[in-house]
């Protein structure tokens, strides 16, 4: 995994959140997919739990988010950096219960795992069962009349949060998580390095400003949020990658700022 944010941990996870990445949830024995979370300001995570397919006559739905019960919530922070080039530019999250994934033809060459965010926790609050229906756009496995499946909106009260990333495991608190901004830039990622790429250039003349050595190398960027990009100076054919820091004048706080920021830098 490559750690290309410096940014403040909880920070990290509440960006991720904020995204509403999708990952798994699990409760006992069962597991089901999440379609996305968000964290309410006093720590409380709300998840969208996709219990379609499950035994009504066995109590699987309600096992699955039964108040009181005991929940671990998991999911990988991972960006399509745009070199896939596979489809049109679209969010990294799931809104509504689409399905979240990355392209199909996004690879570990375009790919960025950052960390994975684990939640742990008590359930402390759910709702019934509710059918979605989407349109064939939108993505995933529709059943017949395009009806997607059933979701529940359950509430977590977090004992535990946790990032897994190449530095280590960091623990961040409820009062942590709840107290730390989303990055407003960092949020909307993946739109960002899939408009980036776009201009094959730009990468070599970042990773030129930041002092690197390019010869036989393929720089890519991988990563940006409201301080800075990440470079990727990557050798052809495998080998050696090394991420490196370009760092904005100021910190962003909009889209604006941060047009400004890449005039400076491509000049």
């Amino acid at each position: 995994m490559d750690d290309v944010t410096k940014r403040p941990i909880a920070e990290r996870v509440r960006t991720v959140l904020a995204r509403g990445a999708a990952g798994t949830v699990e409760a006992g024995m069962l597991r089901r997919p999440l379609r996305s979370a968000r964290v309410r300001n006093d720590g409380v995570v709300v998840l969208v739990v996709d219990v379609s397919g499950m035994s009504r006559e066995a109590g699987d739905e309600a096992r699955m988010a039964a108040v009181g019960s005991s929940a671990t919530v998991e999911i990988v922070d991972t960006i399509c950096t745009g070199r896939c080039r596979g489809s049109a530019p679209r969010p990294s999250f799931a809104l509504d219960g689409r399905r979240s994934v990355l392209p199909d033809a996004c690879d570990e060459n375009c790919a960025v795992a950052r960390g994975v965010v684990t939640l742990s926790g008590i359930v402390i609050a759910s709702s019934d069962a509710r059918r979605r229906r989407l349109v064939a756009s939108d993505g995933g496995t529709m059943g017949p009349g395009g009806d997607l499946g059933s979701m529940r909106l359950s509430e977590l009260q977090p004992l535990e949060i946790t990032y897994l990333s190449s530095d280590g495991v960091d623990m961040v608190s409820r009062s942590e998580l709840a107290a730390a901004d989303v990055d407003p830039i960092g949020v909307d990622e993946q739109g960002w390095l899939r408009r980036l790429s776009a201009d094959s250039g730009l990468a070599v003349r970042l990773a030129l400003r930041a002092g690197c050595q390019i010869a036989g190398t393929d720089p890519r960027i991988v990563g940006i949020d409201s301080d800075g990009l990440d470079v990727a100076v990557v050798a052809r054919g495998g080998g050696f990658r090394d991420v490196v820091r370009v760092p904005f004048s100021q910190r962003c706080v909009d889209a604006d700022a941060v047009e400004r920021e890449l005039e400076q830098l491509a000049g």
